[in-house]
């Protein structure tokens, strides 16, 4: 598997949910890291973003 990692500038005070919108990631079934915290976009969708913060998106893969 190879990953992938892009950096983007994103406007300080940005909402993470703004964020995942821009990035059409609304409905992708992900986890986020931000400044090295794990949550579902969900738990922080009202969270802005300042100076430093750093965001990984993290895709879920189920199979079986």
């Amino acid at each position: 598997m190879k990953a992938s990692i892009e950096e983007i500038a994103v406007k300080e005070d940005t909402t993470i949910k703004a964020l995942m919108d821009e990035l059409q990631l609304s409905s992708a079934p992900i986890l986020l890291e931000v400044s090295g915290e794990i949550f579902y976009p969900d738990e922080i969708e009202n969270r802005r973003l300042r100076r430093g913060d750093k965001v990984a998106v993290i895709p879920l893969i189920a199979g079986g």
